[in-house]
């Protein structure tokens, strides 16, 4: 499989094109159908994998705990003896504050956090549920509106000088608030949040509505602008949504450009005899341009003749069967046309 760089710091941290999202695996998968999936990933080459310590939180009528998805993973690495082949990306601060009462989506969230003695707790617990010693990607789950950005961004860039993981990562962030901290880490010469987990599929965001946990056109354009940073989209396949018209768009994608969009996905996956979810993860691996113009030193430009400005970016896809997963790595060999890509980056 073809891989990608994440950069933080002095640190380049080769992974697979396509990360494995897990957080079924050994919550609404059992352990012998995790393990063939994960098989089937790693047999074909994938080396990235994505889990979070409130993975079994948000099902407790399962009977699920948060960290049943990293226990598995940690077991299959152990059985496969792989865990220094794999990059493991997880996260903390979504996990719950009071355990007595449900995660929500909505205030009261009930998440616990990123104070430095909620993230060093969870991530102590989640290096022994993996049974590893470094993790690869650490992510804040949710930012934590209530501290302030840079004392975060020093959290995670001293997690990276203790050699507990290698890449810092927040997830669920405003593009302002990571910005301030990418510049803060740097400018005290320190490894800065060198990946930004946020929803995307191929919608953008209805017009006024919260961008915060998704990628919009002002996040594509931040992150065409820094090239030392990969948005790792989760949520690219919908939760089945692109190829089951009768599933809701979900939140904040119900408007009618989004309706437009999925049309231009299966016309391309059409032409291409290729599925919508294909289409979707190859244009996030294709780099997604920034379509902002109006832009310092573009004013006597003619816009035909200014440079492409991607955002490198890279699909985190969930699978709930071994199939699911060739399909996913059968994007790896769906080239798109230059025409197709710009239709695709239009709004």
């Amino acid at each position: 499989m073809e891989t990608r760089i994440l950069h933080s710091g002095q640190t380049d941290l080769e992974v697979s094109a396509l990360c494995l999202g897990i957080m079924n695996l050994g919550v609404r998968e059992d352990e012998e159908t995790s393990f063939a999936i994960l098989d089937r990933f790693y047999g074909s080459g994938g080396r990235f994998v994505d889990t979070a310590n409130n993975y079994g939180d948000w099902t407790p009528e399962l009977g699920s705990v948060g960290g049943d998805s990293e226990r598995v993973l940690g077991r299959w690495l152990a059985s496969r003896k792989v865990a220094d082949e794999v990059v493991i990306a997880t996260k903390c601060g979504a996990g719950p504050l009071a355990p007595d009462r449900p995660l929500s989506g909505v205030p009261p969230t009930n998440y616990e956090g990123l104070a430095p003695e909620v993230v060093r707790r969870e991530l102590t617990k989640s290096l022994a549920n993996l049974g590893v010693e470094r993790i690869g990607v650490y992510y804040g789950h949710v930012d934590d509106r209530n501290r302030d950005i840079t004392e975060t961004a020093d959290l995670f860039s001293a997690l990276v000088d203790e050699g507990l993981i290698q890449v810092p990562g927040i997830s669920n962030t405003a593009t302002w608030r990571l910005a301030i901290a990418r510049e803060h880490s740097r400018s005290h010469d320190r490894a800065e949040f060198g990946a930004w987990q946020q929803q995307h599929s191929i919608y953008w965001p209805a017009p006024g509505a919260a961008t915060d946990g998704v990628v919009s056109p002002e996040a594509v354009d931040y992150a065409a602008d820094q090239p030392g940073l990969t948005i790792t989209t989760y949520s690219p396949q919908q939760a089945g949504q692109l190829v089951r018209p009768w599933m809701d768009f979900r939140d904040p994608y119900d408007h009618p450009g989004s309706h437009a969009r999925l049309q231009l996905v299966h016309r391309i996956a059409h032409d291409h005899g290729a599925t919508a979810n294909q289409v979707v993860m190859a244009w996030h691996l294709s780099g997604p341009r920034s379509t902002v113009v109006n832009r310092a030193g573009n004013s006597t430009t003619p816009l035909a003749d200014l440079p492409d400005r991607p955002a490198a970016m890279l699909p985190i896809f969930g699978a709930s069967s071994v199939d699911q997963v060739d399909e996913a790595v059968a994007t790896l060999d769906l080239e798109l046309s230059e025409e197709e890509l710009a239709e695709l980056d239009g709004r």
